[in-house]
């Protein structure tokens, strides 16, 4: 279940007041994205993934509205695999791109793919599975009500701070934004902690096809609020 960020308006108007809702809303959008980047409190474990034989590039499909800011583990077939990146295996293994067999570490490619090397040797059902950290897109609307509802004062907190620092605007107040800026940051931590304790909902699952696309050539507000 999604929250919209425009539920958020009359909370925030009051401390900001002549702002218009089309900036209170992007203002909202973007402490959540900011809030989900810093702390990983918006998790998912996307559903099982089907191994390709030969294939070593698949998707990442995230909810609606979210991309995958970071893959947190990876698991083939009940073992972790290690995450690294192109430049340390081409230290390890310069043919790491050719060699086949079980796969014992993972690539993220951009915020859509991830690889699997060595690539899978056999065709395995629902032999992957992936936790990621989620934020909203840049053109979403709403985010998961976990968050919304949550970590509603820190949301607040980093929109007013967002907005009263704004230099020349009627609503500008720069003493104010420290203030939120400081419960903002207070609050960005005790998310973090929740985060690395592991202590939080997992976000529903999405369908996830994980078919490869032929692309594995490529290159690679009312009042002032407390948390």
């Amino acid at each position: 279940m999604a929250v919209t960020y425009e539920s958020l308006l009359p909370e925030i108007i009051a401390s900001a007041p002549g702002c218009p809702d089309t900036l209170i809303e992007r203002h909202v959008r973007a402490a959540v994205i900011d809030m989900c980047e810093r702390t990983g409190i918006y998790q998912a474990e996307l559903d099982p993934v089907t191994a390709i034989a030969n294939v070593h590039e698949y998707d990442l499909e995230p909810p609606n509205g979210t991309v995958v800011h970071r893959i947190r583990h990876v698991l083939f077939d009940g073992n972790p695999l290690e995450p690294t990146t192109s430049t340390l295996l081409e230290q390890r293994n310069p043919k790491w791109r050719t060699d086949s067999g079980t796969p014992e570490y993972f690539i993220k490619e951009g915020q859509d793919l991830f690889w699997l090397v060595p690539t899978p040797s056999a065709t395995q059902a629902n032999a992957i599975i992936l936790r990621v950290v989620l934020k909203p897109t840049r053109t979403s609307t709403a985010c998961d009500d976990y968050i919304m509802n949550d970590f509603h004062d820190v949301i607040v907190n980093g929109t007013l701070t967002r907005l009263l620092r704004m230099p020349g605007q009627e609503w500008t107040d720069y003493n104010g934004a420290g203030v939120y800026n400081s419960l903002y940051t207070q609050g960005l931590e005790s998310a973090e902690r929740i985060a690395r304790s592991g202590d939080m909902p997992v976000a529903a699952k999405t369908n996830y096809g994980g078919i490869h696309k032929g692309r594995s050539k490529r290159k690679y507000a009312g009042r002032r609020t407390f948390f």
